[in-house]
Formats: structure tokens, C-alpha cells, sequence
């Protein structure tokens, strides 16, 4: 701990310098002694040290007026407090160019009488030092021991938080290493302002946790004492936090995997089990799964993190709590919202109105090598419906279309049905009848026919964007439709029988293509 000592304003107001002059270098008083020493010899290089006071004759400079330039260079690179000179002896009196030294690096000149002895020069200011020193160190331990004993008896960090404020005079915040306010006082302080503060990191296991912000940007060296301490402290407060955390999460880890691993559990049992976890009742959830290339799913694969941390985050502001959980090469985010509205007012409950999805997107966007499912939202007792229904929008979607990488159940449901459906309807003789030509053409002959109809039918009718969807130029997409006109006999421009193609065609692809 570096505990500062006496400024030189302070020095010159001791009764053993009361005949002292300043003569110049008065821009520099609050510099603060923490050492004195006495210099007699030319060569002082080396040896002076950051807050020395030197005392000086000038002997050693009585012959080379130079030496007083070299004195100020040198006392200017060690940082050096002060200095402190009897010139009538050996000087006759302070040089103009030391006086002009003094004035640009802010640096004192202290013109002592002759008849005042140094040891009671040294004596005395040393005395000061140690006491400064002495009380700091009083104090500081009486602030460690306050701070650490409301953490030790659990009294929470924002009574820790209003210690620290109170023994600096100041508001403060301690922020997370996203962004967010972990705790402020006073309490109801909002977001700290863009100047006019001060910051130190605060971590965790040697790790980045946050910061703490003091609203004020001069402190004295009590101040700072304090800040030390509080930093110690907060880093014991989030310590004791992430294991809670990481605790929670394993336990709500392993009752998310009993609900998706649809095992029976009633309704009762599901809320009552999600209450002791801090899970509401009233929350909606919504599964999210992200799969991707097995290197993206590792440990310290940026991926995972960011996804926690955004996923933590937005919790955070929703007053929920989310959960990611791995399973093999991919991740399964289940995301809690809150209540949409009371069941008796009907009311809007206050809260985030965007859905995950869009939350999620641009992150998710940013990663061309996954492909995610939304699965819908659901009540705690039957996420694993969500998951399920995930689980499809991916595999459906994908095969539907495998340029696009995020897809969610509302959009593949009417093709989830058509498949369940399949299996009690003769869909399958429906759609060779209506398509068979095409399907047939493209396994003999090796061509695209199929995929490029049902392309054509999903962009509205738009040869751009069908053209795009397939990676070709659109005089190509024109010529497949021409040659599926031919081959199959369909009218184009027959919108009554878009809808039945566009479901056949989509029929074939999910049922057929890999």
C-alpha cells in the first residue's frame, strides 16, 4: 500500500521552517515529501528517489554555475519534492536560472535561514512523515475491519456499497464486466455519469470481473486507502456471487435436462421444483437450439461465451432467468420472458417487448457456420414441447431451404403437420400425380428441376429471388421454367394452383432430400 507522506504547503507551515522563504516553483506545493536527504556532492545521478526533499549548501556547486541546471534536470526526472538551500555561504545567493527551472517544472526552491541546524530540519520533518504514516495506517486497518467483517457476517454488498460511499463522500457504482450497474449507492443513482469519476478494476480468480466507480475525481490518500479495501472486499462480494451462480446453474442444468429429456413430471411438481431454483411460475419460455461445426461448441470457443453473456445480460434487464446448456456439439438456450399480461386486469405486464429471436439475431447472424431452431413459447411443465418443435424447425427448415440458418416453428409448422398427416392421407400418391413428371425427370437425367419450382413458388413468383436463393443467373431460372412447363404441362400463371405446387413441391423435399 503506498501511503504518501506531508505536501511541501504542509512543510513550510512547520514551526521549525518559519523563517523559510519559497522562492520560487509555488505551482508545485501540493507535491508531497515522503523522503528528506541531504546533498553535498556534485554527482547526485541515480540517487534521488520520487518525493525526496534535498538540502543543500550548494557546495558542490560553487565553482559550476552548469551543475545548478544538471541539479534541476535531475531533481525533474526523479519527480523529486523539493528543494531546500542555504546559498549565502558558498552560493552568495539562488541563481535566476534555477528560479527559472523551478517555475517550468513546478518544482519548489526553499531559501532556509543559515542558522537553522539540519538535523532539527530532518528530525522534525521525518517525525511528520512516520506520524502521517502512522495514522494512515491506524486507519486503514479500521477500515479493512469494517469492510471485511460486513462480509464476513453476510450483510450483503449494498450495505458494503454504502460503507465505501459514505467513508469517501462520494456516490459509487460497481460495474459488471458487460455493462450493467452490480450495485450503486445510493441505491436509486442510475447509471454513472460519462465524467467527472474515477475507476478501478475489481476481479475475481485473477480475472476480469468489473469495475468500481467513485463520483469524484480528486481523492486524498484516506480515500484512496479506503478504495483499496473496497476493492478487496467487492472482489470477496462477486466471488461469493459467481460460486452462488455457478451453483444455481449447475442444479437449474440438471432439472432442465430431466424436463427435456421428457420424462414424466406434473405440473405441480415442475413449478414447485423451478420455484426453489428462482424460476417464477408465470414465465414464458422459448428453447433455442444452435448447432454448428464441433470446434464452435468447444470450452473457450468464443461462441458459447458470447451467447451466455448476451443471454445473461438481456435476462438481466427482463428480471428472469435464463439458461444455456451444452449438449455435445451444440447449445440449448432456454429463454424466460416475463408474464405478458396479469390474468385478472389484463394489463401489459412492464418488460421487453422483442421477441428472443430478434435479441439473438445479429450474434447469431455473425456466424455463418450454425444454424439455429426457436421452438415457440411454452410454460415451464411442457418445454419440452418447445424443444421438440425446435428441434423440427431446424431439420425442417434446412431442408426447405438451405441458404437460410435460423428458422423458428411458426414458420414450418404448416409443413410439420403435412408430414404427420402424410402417414393417414394418400399425400404421396397426391403429389406424384402432380409433380411426378418433374421428380422423375430429375432423377434420370441428374437436374434441379423440383428444387428450382419450389424455389420460384416461395419467392412469390420473382425470378430475382428465386435467382438468388439458387445461386444462379434468373435467364437460368427461366429456362428450367420453361423446360417445367414443357415436361409437366403446368401453367404458370394459374395463381388458384400455386398453393398446391408449393406444397407438393415442399412435400418431395422434406420426404426425399438428405
Amino acid at each position: 500500500m503506498n501511503l504518501k507522506g506531508m505536501t511541501v504547503r504542509e512543510l513550510l507551515q512547520l514551526p521549525i521552517l518559519k523563517d523559510a522563504s519559497l522562492i520560487s516553483g509555488e505551482e508545485g506545493l501540493d507535491r508531497v515529501v515522503r523522503y528528506i536527504d541531504i546533498m553535498e556532492v556534485p554527482d547526485i545521478k541515480g540517487w534521488l528517489r520520487e518525493g525526496e526533499l534535498i538540502l543543500t549548501t550548494g557546495y558542490s556547486m560553487r565553482n559550476d554555475p552548469g551543475l545548478v541546471l544538471e541539479l534541476m534536470e535531475e531533481l525533474r526526472r526523479a519527480d523529486a519534492a523539493a528543494l531546500a538551500i542555504k546559498p549565502e555561504r558558498f552560493m552568495g545567493g539562488i541563481p535566476a536560472e534555477m528560479v527559472e527551472l523551478s517555475n517550468r517544472y513546478r518544482i519548489p526552491v526553499i531559501q532556509i535561514p543559515p542558522g537553522i541546524p539540519y538535523i532539527d530540519i530532518t528530525h522534525t520533518v521525518m517525525e511528520q512523515i512516520l506520524n502521517t504514516q502512522a495514522a494512515l495506517l491506524r486507519r486503514s486497518e479500521e477500515v479493512n475491519k469494517t469492510l471485511t467483517g460486513l462480509v464476513l457476517h453476510n450483510k450483503g454488498i449494498q450495505v458494503v456499497a454504502d460503507s465505501v460511499a459514505e467513508l469517501v463522500q462520494a456516490p459509487i457504482w460497481v460495474i459488471h464486466k458487460h455493462g450493467r450497474v452490480i450495485v450503486s449507492s445510493p441505491a436509486d443513482a442510475g447509471d454513472p455519469p460519462a465524467g467527472r469519476t474515477k475507476s478501478w478494476d475489481v476481479s475475481v480468480d485473477k480475472q476480469f470481473a468489473g469495475r468500481l466507480i467513485i463520483g469524484k475525481e480528486q481523492l486524498d490518500e484516506l480515500e484512496l486507502v479506503c478504495i483499496e479495501h473496497a476493492r478487496l472486499v467487492f472482489s470477496l462480494e462477486l466471488m461469493r456471487r459467481k460460486i452462488a451462480y455457478d451453483t444455481e446453474q449447475r442444479l437449474q442444468g440438471n432439472f432442465f435436462e430431466e424436463l427435456l429429456m421428457g420424462l414424466p413430471l406434473s405440473r405441480q411438481d415442475a413449478e414447485n421444483k423451478g420455484r426453489q431454483l428462482g424460476l417464477q411460475k408465470d414465465w414464458c419460455w422459448e428453447v433455442c437450439i444452435v448447432e454448428g461445426e464441433p470446434h464452435l461448441f468447444e470450452e473457450h470457443a468464443s461462441l458459447p461465451a458470447a451467447l451466455g453473456e448476451l443471454t445473461e445480460s438481456e435476462s438481466a434487464a427482463r428480471k428472469v432467468k435464463s439458461h444455456l446448456l451444452r449438449q455435445g456439439d451444440r447449445l440449448v438456450l432456454l429463454l424466460a420472458s416475463p408474464a405478458v399480461s396479469e390474468p385478472s386486469t389484463k394489463q401489459p405486464v412492464a418488460g421487453r417487448t422483442a421477441g428472443w429471436a430478434d435479441v439473438l439475431a445479429p450474434l447469431l447472424d455473425s456466424h455463418s457456420q450454425i444454424r439455429t431452431g426457436f421452438g415457440g413459447k411454452a410454460p415451464l411443465w411442457e418445454v419440452y414441447r418447445s424443444y421438440v418443435k425446435a428441434k423440427k424447425a431446424m431439420t425442417i427448415g434446412c431442408r426447405l431451404d438451405k441458404e437460410r440458418r435460423t428458422f423458428s416453428y411458426d414458420e414450418i409448422e404448416m409443413f410439420d403437420l403435412l408430414l404427420e398427416s402424410s402417414a393417414y392421407v394418400g399425400f404421396d400418391a397426391f403429389t406424384e400425380k402432380k409433380i411426378g413428371k418433374l421428380s422423375k425427370y430429375d432423377r434420370d437425367n441428374g437436374t434441379d428441376l423440383v428444387p428450382t419450382f419450389h424455389a420460384y413458388l416461395a419467392a412469390g413468383g420473382s425470378l430475382i429471388e428465386a435467382a438468388n436463393k439458387l445461386y444462379i443467373h434468373r435467364n437460368s431460372v427461366k429456362y428450367r421454367l420453361d423446360r417445367i412447363k414443357d415436361i409437366a404441362d403446368i401453367d404458370m400463371e394459374d395463381t388458384s394452383k400455386r398453393l398446391i405446387y408449393y406444397l407438393c413441391t415442399s412435400f418431395y423435399l422434406l420426404k426425399n432430400l438428405e
